[in-house]
């Protein structure tokens, strides 16, 4: 009995230990098999995850490209609106078209489309354009707004059409924009705080000299001519008959105009007399006249020469035949003593001369002299009478600028800096002049953008 119990309690022991050896091996096989199927499962999940991230990244990538091209490509529409209204500014006569339009224009792999429309202004003198630019590239669209303006020689605090033998030293101080049509001749260290350019391909520059270009310069630029004195002095002169004021020829050789502006504190006003000959009695002086200037359209001419001085209250051109003499401060109403215009201001005089600008040898301006203007030479410089003699007179303080046909000069000068004769120079641009010229002032066949923006949503 105890045998067979042993051999029975074998049997089973030894199926017992078989049973649970058979019913290990099958659970680690499940449960390795469950585990290669989740394994396989995440594979496949972040494979379809990369995969889908993949495809996102690749559809904005593309997205991406699509809208830079589109940008550009309003750009460029942009830039086309530009150039033709450009191109008809520079026509003789200059064309001021009242809209245009480029339709469906294929490039680069898009397409875009411009319009263009002059706006109407309460000035008569500002031609300005409202100029759409929308392009589309792959079904991405970008627009662009902008709003262009005819730029004058308003817009250049120094311009010159001929560059002669006179030099920018150390102590120029100019910080508006600086144009030459020939070489810029440099010595020293000058300041130039806008952008300077030029149509010759290098400067003259002094040894050991180091000028300073806060906005950079480009030389080799197209160049830019002055307007034709003939047909200027035509049109400003005609304006100034219409609806402005004009002073006519006078008799005598030596035939002039006294000019003052606010004369005895009349702010707001132009008073004038003529000095001729009066058959045998020689010369005299004619009464004062007083012209309200916001009585005008704002251009006043004079057929004779025209000797300066004032106050200016308003906005003015005024223009001469001949020869236009600087005697004493010509300021602003709307000015601080000792820093100019007042930002924002709305006083603005032009003076264009056939001839020469020049500031007077009189016992006012032996001590510094300050002018608030924009000035045009349009045959000769704006100059400094008998700037190589006499003891040095102080500084030429300006607050504006001057475009002149030849380069004229205002002192003489060691190549060290020190003056010797005339003025030194103290020129300032006035901000004021940026968008808004003197009245009838001639344009540069040129366009300025006064405004930008990216439109979005594009409005289609």
């Amino acid at each position: 009995m105890r045998e067979r119990d042993r051999s029975s309690d074998r049997s089973r022991g030894a199926a017992g230990v078989r049973r649970v050896a058979l019913t290990g091996r099958r659970g680690e096989r499940g449960a390795s098999l469950i585990a290669v199927m989740a394994l396989i499962t995440a594979v496949l999940i972040v494979g379809a995850a990369l995969f889908a991230l993949g495809t996102g990244e690749s559809d904005i990538v593309e997205y991406g490209v699509d809208d830079a091209r589109a940008f550009y490509l309003a750009e460029g529409g942009l830039d086309r609106a530009r150039s033709w209204l450009e191109g008809n500014a520079v026509k003789d006569p200059p064309v001021y078209p009242s809209s245009g339009e480029f339709a469906d224009q294929i490039l680069g792999g898009g397409e875009y489309d411009v319009v263009i429309e002059q706006q109407a202004s309460a000035n008569p003198w500002i031609v300005e354009y409202d100029v759409v630019s929308t392009a589309e590239v792959d079904g991405v669209t970008r627009q662009i707004h902008a709003v262009l303006r005819h730029e004058t020689f308003a817009q250049y605090m120094y311009f010159a059409d001929h560059m002669d033998a006179i030099w920018f030293i150390t102590g120029d101080s100019l910080d508006g924009r600086v144009h030459a049509n020939g070489h810029i001749r440099l010595t020293g260290s000058p300041w130039f705080g806008m952008k300077v350019t030029s149509s010759q391909n290098e400067f003259i520059i002094w040894q050991d000299s180091d000028p300073i270009f806060e906005a950079g310069y480009e030389l080799g630029v197209p160049e830019i001519p002055l307007p034709i004195t003939h047909d200027l002095v035509n049109e400003l002169s005609q304006e100034a008959a219409l609806d402005g004021h004009h002073a006519g020829s006078l008799s005598g050789s030596n035939a002039k105009y006294e000019v003052e502006l606010g004369r005895n504190g009349n702010l707001g006003y132009l008073s004038y007399r003529s000095y001729e000959r009066q058959g045998w009695w020689g010369y005299q002086w004619s009464d004062w006249q007083n012209v309200p200037i916001d009585a005008t359209n704002g251009i006043i001419w004079f057929d004779e020469p025209v000797y300066l001085k004032g106050v200016l209250d308003g906005q003015l051109t005024l223009g001469c035949s001949e020869n236009i003499y600087i005697v004493d401060d010509i300021t602003y109403e709307e000015s601080i003593p000792g820093h100019g215009p007042i930002p924002g201001g709305n006083d603005i005089l032009g003076m264009v001369s056939a001839e020469n600008i020049i500031v007077a040898e009189t016992a006012a301006n032996y001590d510094d002299v300050e002018i608030h203007a924009h000035m045009m030479a349009l045959h000769q410089s704006f100059t400094v009478e008998d700037y190589t003699h006499g003891a040095p007179r102080g500084d030429l303080i300006l607050y504006g600028g001057f475009a002149q046909k030849k380069q004229g000069a205002v002192g003489q000068f060691h190549h060290n800096g020190s003056l010797i004769h005339g003025y030194s120079k103290d020129y300032h641009y006035d901000p004021n002049l940026i968008l808004n010229s003197p009245p009838g002032y001639p344009p540069t066949g040129k366009y300025l953008i006064v405004l930008w923006e990216d439109v979005y949503p594009p409005v289609l």
